[in-house]
């Protein structure tokens, strides 16, 4: 396949069977927008085991980008890369542990993101750390928070002085969090500065304290079936029979929390709803948040076990939720009331009940406290909820017959001081197709 517009020097290369300069052409007539082209050379290459093709070669694959999706042959060029390269153990790892994709094998996943680990990747160490916080082995989150902190990931370093402040898997070390919360990459993140002012000045850099154990692989190993199960679940709070509307208070640990806002802190963005008349989405006054769409590129696998729990507490599978969302609502703004299921006889309803059906249930998670004002009330229900830190909200948005429950009309009242955060999931009647597109 001819390179029409490439570089004649790196084009000669190439076809000379040089798989350097293949990846390299591939990756210049891809920036052309030559994506045929650009796939044939990079298959060359990653036919010649040039790695950094192969890694390449088997995302295009993933994500159906420019070819035809093929999950079994990316693992099929990943697997021989599994000993030597971080890149292809995350890879691997979503491979067969996002539901998305449709292997499931969970504890395979986990397999994949410890040899990463071993590799010294900070997030990955990150993750089993966080993962290991969903299941109450404290035995584990401490050394691989301090390992990935020492990787120089700021979100481990932030949990990790948070662990130390709260005495999270062990005594408190007040001195020890505050030398890490004043640390650059942890006051960089949205509530880093917030906990260092809380842990007040730094100590004197002369005071020394013992060194937290190094992280026990095998002992690390043998948990990773634990690691990989489903978070296990506070009994439920019914607050309301039909709708149905309950709560699980405490669902979900602190830690887990602060690590979904320092995540969104920077990418959330103005708000919007969907245009009953249009199905298309669109700023307005009744909802005066900001929030971010998480999806496939910011994923990992804390938000998938944060998306099985929402999957468990509906009786749905986690392929039939729209991406997570993190909404941020500051002094003033609110949601004005509402419902979340789709109006049957708008004019813009076809499309939206096209994409995966009604939004049949929703999920909110609480993801912190200090706030004022902010409850979420359901007024037809003279119902008002004030979610603390880590409550799951849980309600069903239409009846038996499938139809919307105009019951279900709420809103998230203005709030008065501070801020309220929320992470916020719909889940459709059917299959989600963006997410099975991933």
């Amino acid at each position: 396949m001819g390179p029409s517009t490439a570089d004649p020097a790196l084009a000669a290369l190439a076809k000379s069977g040089n798989a350097a300069a293949q990846y390299a052409l591939s990756s210049q007539l891809h920036e052309r927008g030559q994506f045929e082209a650009s796939l044939h050379w990079l298959r060359l290459a990653a036919a010649q085991k040039l790695a950094a093709a192969q890694v390449t070669l088997a995302m295009l694959l993933m994500d159906g980008r420019h070819c035809t999706r093929d999950l079994q042959q990316a693992i099929q060029l990943l697997e021989p890369l599994a000993a030597s390269h971080v890149e292809a153990n995350l890879l691997l790892s979503e491979l067969y542990g996002f539901a998305a994709l449709g292997t499931g094998e969970r504890a395979t996943a986990l397999r994949h993101v410890l040899i990463a680990a071993r590799m010294g990747d900070a997030g990955s160490l990150r993750q089993l750390a966080l993962l290991g916080v969903c299941q109450q082995r404290w035995d584990l989150v401490r050394p691989l928070l301090d390992a990935a902190a020492r990787g120089g990931d700021a979100a481990a370093g932030y949990a990790l002085a948070c662990c130390y402040a709260q005495g999270f898997g062990g005594a408190p070390q007040p001195a020890r969090a505050a030398r890490i919360a004043h640390g650059v990459a942890v006051r960089s993140l949205y509530l880093g500065q917030r906990l260092a002012e809380t842990l007040g000045a730094q100590p004197a850099a002369s005071v020394t304290e013992p060194a937290e154990p190094a992280v026990d692989w095998p002992l690390l190993e043998r948990a990773l079936p634990q690691l990989a199960a489903d978070i296990p679940l506070p009994g439920e709070e019914i607050l309301h029979g039909a709708p149905l509307i309950r709560r699980l208070p405490g669902a979900i640990h602190p830690l887990l929390l602060d690590a979904l806002i320092n995540l969104a802190a920077p990418l959330v963005q103005r708000s919007q709803i969907v245009d009953a008349r249009t199905g298309v989405a669109r700023a307005d006054p009744m909802r005066t948040s900001s929030h971010v769409t998480l999806g496939p590129r910011q994923h990992d696998h804390v938000l998938e076990a944060l998306e099985r729990c929402t999957g468990r507490i509906c009786g749905l599978s986690t392929l039939n939720g729209e991406f997570l969302q993190i909404l941020r609502y500051r002094q003033g703004e609110e949601f004005r009331l509402h419902v979340d299921y789709f109006n049957e006889s708008g004019a813009g309803a076809y499309q939206s009940l096209a994409d995966g059906g009604q939004r049949a249930q929703t999920v909110l998670l609480y993801l912190n406290d200090g706030y004022g004002g902010g409850s979420t009330c359901f007024p037809k229900l003279q119902l008002e909820i004030k979610g603390r830190r880590g409550d799951v909200l849980h309600f069903h948005n239409v009846g038996a017959d499938g139809t919307g429950h105009r019951d279900t009309l709420h809103a998230g009242l203005p709030v008065r001081e501070g801020e309220k955060w929320l992470l916020s999931q719909w889940l459709r009647s059917e299959p989600y197709p963006p997410r099975l597109a991933w």
